[in-house]
């Protein structure tokens, strides 16, 4: 009984959403990715611009564009920014192919149940779909995730070599916009010359450095490069010679991360403890239980 009122209050509200969906003015969220397309007369080569998909995207694409839901959409862009975007995908349109991923994989578990069960309730559908709809949805979601955690961990494990071999050119008398182009030249595929090369395009097509460096530290959030920004700004502000300043903030990431990998071998010790002690106690018992048993028993050693 109580899970029937579950299931009709969630049928309830996804109606609900659905139909106020319809009728509520656009949400409007910053999307950084219309720049970059400007900046790198970027074709966009999505799903969306196929003849063939798209009668059947941009109905789900206005509902989405409509869902009361910033947080969630500045999340996505987040991640698709960390991601470098390369297909140039709005956070609207990304929950799109989320949500045909959901209806994927509702129809494909209706399917496989259909053709095991033979026959299913209007209960039991209703579940499945959900279950089938939830699947598929966060299996997109969470596909999008991991690749844009595994591209901010390679950028953070290159970022001081970068810096050092920037800082190194600038000794040699280049300046910082020379040093920067010379390191993307070497690895134009690598993750993090790629946005450095979107940083020095930005300030090809007219804008400050100061705001290329901001929106280059809006789009990978690293441990330690806002405040390797934050020196880079200063020391212009202050004419402290930036080589130096990229140096010192390469060799302080060196000992961030020694200290943080000292800190997670002793955090391990301690985890490890618990494990330790429970095989312990399995060699204690597996060893004394013939002992034990028989001393229960009644029958003594000999």
């Amino acid at each position: 009984m109580i899970l029937i009122v579950i299931i009709n209050l969630l049928v309830f509200a996804s109606v609900f959403l659905f139909v106020s969906a319809l009728f509520r003015t656009p949400i409007e969220t910053e999307d950084a990715s219309a720049f970059r397309i400007e900046v790198d007369n970027i074709d966009r080569d999505t799903i969306f611009e196929s003849a063939f998909m798209r009668p059947f995207l941009v109905p789900i694409y206005h509902v989405v564009r409509r869902l009361n839901m910033p947080g969630l959409k500045r999340h996505i862009l987040k991640l698709l920014l960390a991601l470098g975007n390369p297909n140039q995908y709005t956070s609207d349109e990304y929950l799109v192919i989320c949500t045909v991923w959901g209806l994927i994989g509702a129809i494909a578990l209706w399917w496989g149940v259909w053709a095991m069960l033979g026959y299913l309730s209007l209960l039991a559908l209703l579940g499945y779909l959900a279950v089938g709809f939830t699947v598929g949805f966060f299996a997109a979601y969470l596909l999008l995730r991991e690749r844009a955690l595994a591209r901010l961990r390679m950028i953070a494990k290159r970022l001081p070599y970068t810096l050092d071999l920037i800082a190194m050119a600038m000794d040699a008398g280049a300046t910082f916009y020379e040093a920067a182009n010379a390191v993307i030249r070497d690895d134009p595929e690598e993750p993090l010359n790629q946005e450095f090369g979107m940083m020095i395009r930005e300030i090809d097509f007219g804008r400050s450095r100061q705001d290329a460096l901001t929106h280059l530290g809006q789009r990978i959030n690293v441990d330690g490069l806002d405040g390797i920004i934050s020196a880079v700004l200063q020391a212009e502000q202050l004419g402290t010679p930036l080589a130096d300043v990229l140096k010192l903030q390469a060799n302080l990431l060196r000992m961030r991360r020694s200290m943080k990998a000292e800190r997670r071998a002793g955090e391990a010790a301690v985890k490890m403890l618990i494990p330790s002690m429970l095989i312990l106690i399995a060699v204690v018992l597996v060893i004394f239980a013939p002992i034990i048993v028989r001393l229960i028993r009644g029958q003594y050693l000999e």
